[in-house]
C-alpha cells in the first residue's frame, strides 16, 4: 500500500533527529532491541544528490510464490538473470499497456526499481535508499539514468510524491500514491545550515 507521506527508518538516532529537523515528522522508535527509528515526514518533496548511474537499479522481477525468489528478472527487453541467459530476449510485451496486464495478472513482471541518494541539504548524514515497484517511478529513473549517461549531473535533483485519482470502468473514484525522480527547481536545492542533534 502507497503511503501519503514519506517514511523514513534508520538505525541511526542522529540521523534521525537530522531529518527530522530538515522536514519535520514525528520520530519514534519502533524496535528497542535493534534501536530502529522511523519517521513520517511532512514534505512531499526532498532534493537529493546522485552519484550517477550506478546509484539506480531498475530492472522487471517476477517473483516465485510465497516469496521463494525470482523466476524472471529483464530490463523489459533482455533477461538479466540467471547469468547463463543473460542477454537473451525475454520475451516480454512490447506495449507497456500489455506489460501491466501481464503483471496484474502475475503471469508477468513488475518494476523493481530502486535508487540510492544523499540528501542535498545534509550530504553528510549518508546514503539513503528507496525501492519501488511502481511503473512511474521505474519510467523516471530510466530517464534519469538517461540523462546522466549524456553528462548531467546527478546533483539537483528531487524525489517528490505523486497523487492520482483515476475513475475505474465501474464509475469508482480511486486514489494512489507514487514517487517521481525529477530535476528540482534551482530555489529548492539551496543549501541548508542545521547541527546535528546529540
Amino acid at each position: 500500500m502507497a503511503l501519503s507521506s514519506w517514511l523514513v527508518t534508520t538505525t541511526n538516532k542522529e540521523v534521525a533527529a537530522t531529518v527530522s529537523g530538515l522536514y519535520g515528522g514525528r520520530l519514534r522508535r519502533t524496535d528497542r532491541q535493534q534501536e530502529v527509528f522511523e519517521l513520517m515526514l511532512d514534505r512531499d518533496a526532498i532534493a537529493v544528490n546522485i552519484d550517477g548511474p550506478g546509484s539506480v537499479v531498475n530492472r522487471m522481477v517476477l517473483e516465485q510464490e510465497e516469496g521463494r525468489g525470482p523466476i524472471h528478472v529483464c530490463d523489459g527487453s533482455n533477461l538479466l538473470e540467471p547469468m547463463d541467459s543473460a542477454g537473451d530476449l525475454c520475451g516480454c510485451p512490447k506495449s507497456v499497456f500489455d506489460r501491466k496486464a501481464a503483471a496484474r495478472s502475475g503471469h508477468g513482471p513488475k518494476p523493481d526499481a530502486r535508487l540510492s541518494f544523499r540528501l542535498a541539504a545534509a550530504p553528510g548524514v549518508g546514503m539513503f535508499f528507496l525501492a519501488s515497484s511502481s511503473w512511474e517511478f521505474s519510467d523516471s529513473l530510466s530517464a534519469a539514468v538517461l540523462d546522466m549517461e549524456r553528462g548531467a549531473s546527478g546533483a539537483g535533483m528531487e524525489i517528490c510524491l505523486q497523487r492520482k485519482v483515476v475513475t475505474t470502468r465501474s464509475g469508482m473514484a480511486v486514489s494512489y500514491v507514487h514517487p517521481i525522480l525529477s530535476v528540482a527547481e534551482p530555489d529548492f536545492v539551496a543549501p541548508v545550515h542545521l547541527q546535528l542533534a546529540a
